[in-house]
């Protein structure tokens, strides 16, 4: 048999091998994604369909083509091109969060690329085994992950203890804050109004882990920051003790306890369970918390505040609150707000003016406002001179004005029903000023497990009292919110994404409308792959 003859298998098994490289840059991105976590990634496998389909069913159809015209060795030649395609098609995709090439990521990748070449070697045994080579990319992944466990963790420690080390050798005062929703936008508003005390350091954006937080630590804590804000999230029960015993916080801020991933802890109680991790770990150590008061009908909050009274600070609009937001009124697109602190008699209310859209950013401002007194209450007069100037945070109600285009309100990142409804109700109040239309652009809310329909059909009733024009992304999803919507009063629109609907825009909106794009989490969360 002449070498010519062995051609067509060895570029179909070339087209394979590089088939394969490409497929695993794509499945692993959803891996990093997930965290390197392999039983969140199985998960994702199934909801984003990491599993082959194209070149499966393309190679079938080849086979049963093969059996009916009897192809020969252009068989092989076929099936090179058809994985070639696939795999160019492939390389071609955009993610909503991309790969980060880390030195992890890269041991990882390489490791899993040897074990996919050996794989190759099943097709020695029988050519059907390809189809086992093409499913098992996911499993090479996890593999390659397990076995580079122990020395990923060795590394990951050093890590840490350096981040720890720094901390100990510096000693900023730390505060930790946490919540369902609202953590990112209240540790901007902190950290710009706590300057007022003297120079801090943050995370940028949401990290909220201890290896993201190690990682800022070790590369941009300076010796002259006198305060550190370490946002803290949360995948269950013991996430924020974890965070707390890495940072060792003396302050704490609760934003908020909602149904914002309720399918990640099974019910809201799970949620004030781990949340409260963070206040019981400084009022432990003899630290103040801030909460809003309306959290102490959760159980673990209700007894934190029982045990340290005196420790366990509250705001809120009530009389009951030991701090009460007497005043909060919109002038010219600030907030006046009045916070007063009951718990001390005569003392003088702090006046201070917010910049940021949204009934919600009352409270999570005057949660930092509560924060920054008790930590330096001889800042009280200087807070107003700090807090005129916080920037808006970005995805988070921002606003985007153009010439000659409608108002773009950017609240991607909002993921919760509060936040959802406040930006709605802004979007209105915006709209009639402009004299325009209030266009919403959503896909829903995502991680609401059980409360699901119920939430998104309440969502639904109220964005179709207050908007013009509601465009449902991915409606399918939201089925309970669709069904919500009053067609007679609503031009209401569905699209595939976001993009389809941004060109929808651009043909019914005009230069005086305001357009809310109300969270792209889903898109990330339950994007789709057709692989």
């Amino acid at each position: 048999m002449s070498l010519i003859s062995y051609l067509p298998t060895t570029l179909f098994v070339l087209s394979l091998a590089g088939f394969g490289m490409v497929r695993i840059n794509t499945v692993i991105t959803y891996f990093q994604q997930e965290e390197y976590d392999s039983s969140r990634f199985l998960g994702a496998v199934m909801r984003v369909r990491l599993y082959d389909v194209l070149a499966t069913l393309g190679l079938i159809a080849l086979l049963i083509a093969n059996a009916l015209l009897d192809l020969g060795a252009y068989a092989w030649l076929i099936a090179a091109v058809l994985l070639g395609l696939i795999a160019l098609r492939e390389r071609g995709y955009t993610y909503k969060k991309k790969l980060v090439a880390t030195e992890r990521l890269r041991r990882i990748r390489w490791l899993a690329r040897g074990f996919y070449i050996l794989s190759l070697g099943a097709l020695l045994l029988h050519h059907f085994a390809v189809f086992a080579i093409l499913q098992a990319i996911p499993l090479w992944i996890m593999l390659a992950n397990r076995l580079l466990r122990p020395m990923q963790e060795k590394i990951n420690q050093g890590f840490i203890d350096q981040a720890v080390d720094k901390l100990a050798t510096y000693r900023p005062v730390t505060i930790g804050i946490t919540g369902s929703f609202g953590k990112t936008t209240t540790k901007h508003i902190l950290a710009e109004i706590l300057e007022s005390a003297g120079p801090v350091f943050y995370s940028p954006g949401s990290i909220n882990t201890v290896l993201g937080l190690t990682r800022n630590i070790r590369e941009k804590l300076q010796r002259g920051h006198k305060y550190f804000i370490a946002e803290m999230g949360a995948y269950g029960i013991g996430s924020i003790k974890r965070l707390c015993d890495f940072s060792d916080p003396e302050y704490a801020i609760v934003t908020a306890i909602g149904d914002a991933h309720t399918e990640r802890f099974g019910s809201i109680a799970n949620i004030a369970i781990a949340k409260s991790e963070l206040v019981e770990h400084v009022t432990a150590r003899g630290g103040k918390a801030v909460i809003p008061h309306e959290i102490l009908e959760h159980a673990p909050f209700k007894a934190l505040k029982d045990q340290f009274p005196d420790l366990v600070k509250t705001v809120g609009f009530s009389n009951d609150a030991d701090f009460k937001v007497s005043k909060a009124e919109l002038e010219d697109s600030n907030w006046a707000i009045e916070l007063q602190d009951r718990s001390v008699p005569d003392t003088p209310a702090i006046h201070y003016t917010l910049p940021l859209l949204g009934d919600h950013n009352i409270l999570n401002s005057a949660l930092s406002v509560a924060l920054t007194y008790l930590i330096s209450p001889g800042t009280a007069n200087r807070i107003a001179a700090f807090s005129k100037d916080v920037e808006q945070v970005q995805h988070r109600l921002q606003k985007v004005d153009n010439p000659g285009q409608p108002l773009i309100l950017d609240d991607a990142y909002n993921s919760n029903e509060v936040g959802f409804k406040n930006a709605v109700s802004v979007l209105k109040k915006l709209a009639d000023q402009r004299g325009g239309k209030a266009i919403l652009v959503t896909p829903g809310v995502a991680e609401l497990g059980l409360e699901h329909d119920r939430v998104h059909d309440r969502l639904g009733q109220h964005a179709s009292a207050l908007c013009d024009v509601i465009i449902a992304i991915n409606p399918a999803r939201i089925e309970s919110f669709v069904g919500a919507i009053d067609r007679d009063d609503v031009s209401f629109h569905t699209r595939p994404s976001f993009a389809d609907a941004r060109r929808l825009i651009s043909e019914i909106a005009s230069e005086n409308d305001v357009v809310l794009y109300e969270n792209d989490l889903p898109d990330i969360l339950e994007e789709t792959r057709l692989l």
